[in-house]
């Protein structure tokens, strides 16, 4: 996403951002929470997703229906290289965050 400030077109640092979901308490296999999506780095390593904070999400069901669920980040946002989903021959930098249903986690 590019910012305009005055006559200058400023470059947003994004990232891809892969929400991981730990599947039992033990953090040993995880699913892919959601779709990968573009955010700023900002996001993706400022306080938003610190370990710890709890996050509201929604999963839509069968019928459409978004359902609540709340959960929280349990490791620090890993920074890997991963190929461009839409550019070929490109990486791009991705950021991995895992998460844990809030009524699973252990208290920070």
């Amino acid at each position: 996403m590019d910012v305009q400030e005055g006559n200058a077109t400023l470059l947003t640092p994004q990232v891809l951002l892969r929400l991981m979901l730990y599947t039992d308490t033990s953090q040993r296999s995880a699913t892919q929470f959601a779709p990968d999506a573009w955010v700023d780095f900002d996001t993706a390593f400022g306080p938003t997703f610190q370990v710890g904070t709890e996050h509201q999400m929604a999963i839509v069901n069968e019928d459409r229906k978004s359902i609540p669920y709340r959960v929280v980040v349990v490791k620090a946002p890993l920074l890997e290289q991963t190929p461009h989903p839409d550019e070929s021959g490109d990486m791009v930098p991705m950021a991995t965050l895992y998460l844990m249903p809030a009524a699973q986690a252990a208290p920070f």
